[in-house]
């Protein structure tokens, strides 16, 4: 499927910002979590997975578009998506493994933990399952988002009293501690608003910048003065819907604004290309930065005494680098496989 542009710059400013976000959170002690600017760096951290989410949804969306425009058939186009979808899920579950024995974990909350690729595999799968052939995907997509993120609430607190082995089965759908970090409810709400607004956002991406702000900023507003009066942040309680909207929201405008500023940079530009390259690889890129900021590899790092937001800078630069620069080394060695691949003699 033909890349587009804005959403891979989009996707690439979404690593950077998860790998601050994972690094300053690994790095920063404890006395230096309380300042302004630490706080500026939990900002940003609440961008990367809602921007992920929208930008999966987007691409599913496209990729259904895509098929129809070929005339191809729909158990063509889902098995397709549903087999990238479960890709990314089984990945997720791989790299918690291998993870948990370089860190010799010894929990199974460890090996079964369902994170970010997690639900963004299984939310791909399920897009993918329910949009090829429909008349009218915007509409499934966006029926699916709100059904998912009203049910959220009720469906929490019901999950706290269900039995032991009933709690398992739903670990990838509800917050079932200690297992699941990314559940799909509500998660998926964000995977379900990439689907439905992927056409608008291409066509008017100005208007839905400057929709999606103000949206954002009235959720949050109203978030806030719900927690002011005593609510709860918990998926278990209705708050969740003004969370969740808020951050959907300012997701989709970086999407737009990815879309109204990609065509105005030099092609030959440096950065540009970088951050193209991240987003074209960005499930490696979440793979080869964990070990560094949470891992046996960032032990030195973690060990260093006094670590302020400052302090910390110099070595959150330092993985986006190291990340980058292993992500093209590993993109060489895929071109090195397939040449040699598709080149040697016959047998």
């Amino acid at each position: 499927m033909k890349r587009v542009a804005g959403l891979d710059l989009a996707r690439g400013a979404a690593c950077l910002a998860m790998i601050q976000a994972h690094a300053y959170d690994a790095y920063v002690d404890e006395p230096f979590r309380r300042t302004a600017g630490y706080a500026a760096t939990r900002f940003v951290a609440l961008l990367p997975l809602p921007l992920f989410m929208v930008l999966a949804g987007m691409g599913v969306a496209l990729r259904v578009a895509r098929g129809v425009e070929r005339g191809e058939a729909r158990s063509s186009v889902q098995r397709e998506l549903a087999t990238r979808g479960a890709q990314v899920l089984l990945s997720g579950y791989a790299l918690n493994v291998l993870y948990g024995l370089m860190d010799g974990a010894s929990t199974l909350a460890v090996y079964a933990r369902f994170d970010v690729l997690h639900v963004i595999g299984a939310s791909i799968v399920i897009l993918g399952l329910l949009l090829p052939g429909r008349a009218r995907p915007w509409a499934v997509s966006a029926g699916l988002g709100l059904v998912c993120l009203l049910l959220t609430p009720p469906l929490q607190r019901a999950a706290v009293g269900a039995p032991a082995g009933l709690r398992l089965l739903l670990v990838p759908f509800l917050d079932i501690a200690p297992y699941t970090q990314m559940p799909l409810f509500p998660l998926l709400s964000w995977c379900a608003l990439g689907a439905a607004l992927v056409d608008v956002t291409r066509a008017h991406p100005r208007r839905v910048a400057a929709v999606g702000s103000v949206v954002a900023l009235v959720a949050y507003v109203g978030m806030q003065a719900a927690v002011s009066r005593g609510a709860p942040l918990s998926r278990a309680h209705p708050v969740v819907w003004l969370n969740a909207l808020d951050l959907g929201a300012r997701a989709v405008t970086v999407v737009a604004l990815s879309l109204v500023l990609a065509p105005q940079l030099r092609p030959d530009s440096r950065a540009l290309g970088a951050l193209l390259a991240l987003g074209r690889g960005s499930l490696r890129v979440y793979a080869l930065h964990l070990p560094f900021a949470y891992g046996r590899l960032g032990l030195r790092v973690r060990a260093v005494p006094d670590m302020s937001v400052l302090s910390a800078t110099p070595w959150v630069l330092g993985l986006m680098l190291l990340t980058y620069g292993l992500l093209r080394g590993s993109d060489t060695l895929r071109d090195r496989w397939r040449a040699w691949r598709y080149t040697r003699p016959a047998t």
